[in-house]
């Protein structure tokens, strides 16, 4: 009989996961699971695991939606514990065979196939995945790849690609249960090639491989200087690495021979327009101006490094340009960029900026190999954003974000380090700090991204009051995110007569099962309230009231009579939990035209630049447009590189 309190151990996301269990006559009479620091929001998901390892009474543990890295790493926390007590033996034997299983990835169920032969893993195999081009690749080769080579299902995940990474390593572990024991191939060792630490002396040292940071360092080695790049992320690109590729620009050579350049005054008559309601703090239209001005020769350069011509167009109330998708062009930076001299630090962080009588003289650095120096003449931050880590900052400048969940799309990394390295050395930060609007979002079992959303211009949004807020097709769907922000409300949903909605997204919905986090069907209005716990009578006049503007052509938020449409009815209505998506966020530093850091006292430091969605606060309001970011950041980097 065993007795006794035993605790295991095993890598979670950020931290180290432990496991504690009681065990009473072989029996596990408690569980406590520690999921270390950052695990905010994730109560739920530990009561859920710790019910699970009550009831099963094993290390047998089934994911929990949306936190599958934790659940992993608690199954195999759990099995280690269950392991010291005797109660679960690491079993490594295998039957002979090909064993196939799927799990979810970013884009969809990514499915594996695992052949195994001697008690040993043979092949690993990516059979079909729907994961977003030049994003996830990196997973698709290396895991499988490691998998076989270590004999070991504990293998890392790809940072800027976890989505995928993590959706390869639970399916190849659903395969090689159907073998053996799963749980014990989990526990086996795992080493993970690493980046050495060691001194360096360049010219430009970047911390942030994201395309601010690639685009300052292509421009640079190409004016022959000597680059260092860091980049916390195994992959590089960052963010930009989820983007559509498209640039808005003005003066390319390349788009003006075959008629796509954008109008500069047309350009700015649209930027004042979109802006147009906000509140906040007002853009610097000279220095729009100006990045847009240099855009078109940023996007010809661009252009020329690829090797390649326009590809794409988006045609929006201006142009759209893009030669590749995000993930594309920022392996043709990184390629260029090292086939030119320069060096990229993977899984590499800057920890401090050396100052020396208010000059840079280069940064401190550190990865899993230890810390180190880099001397450079010059030091440019492009570390992306705040998305995961400055909450607090987000709410000062927005406080209705308090009880909005708002759905990230940034890459992981975008953790404000910059933010927090530049104030260290004096930087100002600016005061408008917000999200940057994407659009609608909605449970993760609908995979959907920019190109399936569906139309929800003939759609109700409602808050948690059951009440109508807003125009759902105003001047543009980014601005109906932007509302949603402003309105401050706990949950949304998009109403819409079953009907009246895009059919391929019907399809998707009544294969999605039905909660008030996903979706609900019902008959009647107070049949959809019944079911979201929503105020009955709310929704009805909120119904009624829509009705009557459909009626009459004229409505209260300044819906067009083209988009309001009356519901039928007939086959009832569908409710969407919906979250205001967010790409990243607008703020962080200001700069100047030639990219310098501005100090708390207003003066500018000499050596030190941003560059990128970290330095924003001048370029948007609380409203992000489509393709300026890419056609700004890059064009940062380029003026930057050239005045080096």
């Amino acid at each position: 009989m065993v007795n006794g309190n035993f605790t295991g151990c095993a890598k979670g996301m950020h931290t180290p996961i432990k496991v504690k269990v009681e065990i009473d006559n072989d029996k596990i009479t408690a569980a406590h699971i520690d999921l270390g620091e950052g695990a905010n929001g994730y109560a739920k998901v530990a009561q859920n695991l710790e019910e699970q390892i009550l009831k099963k009474q094993s290390s047998d543990l089934d994911a929990v939606s949306g936190a599958s890295v934790t659940s992993r790493a608690v199954q195999n926390a759990t099995f280690n514990a269950l392991n010291k007590a005797g109660l679960e033996k690491a079993d490594y034997s295998l039957k002979n065979g090909t064993y196939s299983a799927s799990a979810h990835g970013h884009g969809g169920p990514v499915s594996v196939e695992v052949t195994t032969n001697d008690n040993k893993i043979t092949a690993v195999k990516v059979t079909k995945q729907t994961e977003s081009p030049y994003v996830g690749d990196t997973a698709m080769k290396v895991i499988p790849k490691e998998i076989v080579k270590q004999q070991t299902l504990n293998v890392d995940a790809i940072t800027g690609a976890t989505m995928t990474s993590e959706a390869i390593i639970n399916a190849a572990t659903k395969a090689v249960a159907q073998a053996g024991n799963a749980q014990a191939w989990s526990q086996k060792p795992f080493v993970k090639k690493t980046t050495p630490a060691k001194n360096l002396t360049t010219d430009v040292v970047i911390a942030g491989g994201g395309l601010s940071g690639l685009s300052t360092a292509a421009f640079a080695v190409k004016k022959g200087l000597k680059v260092v790049v860091l980049e916390k992320n195994d992959q590089i690109g960052g963010s930009f690495r989820y983007a559509a590729g498209a640039f808005a620009t003005h003066g390319s050579k390349a788009l003006q021979k075959i008629n796509q350049d954008n109008n500069m005054n047309e350009l700015l008559s649209w930027i004042k327009k979109a802006n147009q309601d906000d509140p906040g703090s007002s853009m610097n239209m000279d220095f729009v101006k100006y990045l847009l001005h240099n855009s078109g020769k940023t996007f010809d350069e661009l252009l020329k490094i690829a090797k390649t011509d326009p590809k794409f167009f988006l045609k929006l109330p201006y142009i759209c340009a893009g030669f590749g998708a995000g993930g594309q062009v920022a392996q043709i930076l990184e390629k260029y960029i090292e086939s030119n001299g320069g060096i990229i630090l993977r899984g590499t962080i800057i920890t401090k900026i050396n100052m020396k009588n208010d000059i840079a003289t280069g940064v401190q650095a550190k990865n899993s190999n230890g810390k180190f120096t880099i001397n450079a003449k010059n030091v440019v931050i492009a570390t992306g954003g705040a998305s995961y880590s400055k909450e607090k900052l987000l709410q000062e400048s927005m406080p209705s974000l308090k009880n909005v969940h708002v759905f990230n799309e940034a890459n992981l990394g975008n953790t404000g380090d910059g933010y927090d390295l530049l104030q260290k050395i004096g930087a100002k930060i600016d005061s408008n700090n917000v999200y940057k609007s994407a659009e609608l979002d909605f449970s993760p079992m609908f995979y959907t991204n920019f190109s399936n959303e569906p139309d929800y211009s003939k759609a109700i949004v409602i808050n948690d009051q059951a009440k109508r807020f807003t125009n759902e097709a105003p001047f543009s769907f980014l601005n109906l995110t932007t509302a949603l922000y402003r309105e401050g409300s706990s949950r949304y949903y998009l109403i819409y007569d079953v009907d009246q909605i895009d059919e391929k997204f019907k399809e998707k919905l009544d294969k999605i099962p039905q909660g008030s986090k996903t979706m609900v069907h019902a008959q009647t209005i107070e049949e959809l309230a019944d079911k979201l716990n929503l105020d009955s009578t709310n929704l009805k006049e909120t119904f009624n009231q829509y009705q009557r503007a459909c009626a009459l052509g004229q409505d209260k938020f300044g819906k067009s009579s083209q988009n309001l449409v009356s519901f039928t009815g007939k086959n009832g209505y569908y409710a969407i939990y919906t979250m205001p998506g967010s790409w990243g966020t607008i703020g962080g530093v200001n700069i100047n035209k030639k990219m310098q850091v501005q100090k708390e006292d207003g003066g500018y430091f000499t050596n030190v630049y941003a560059v990128g969605e970290m330095s924003t606060g001048n370029l948007f309001t609380d409203y992000y447009m489509i393709g300026f970011s890419l056609s700004d950041y890059s064009t940062e980097g380029r003026l930057l590189a050239e005045s080096l």
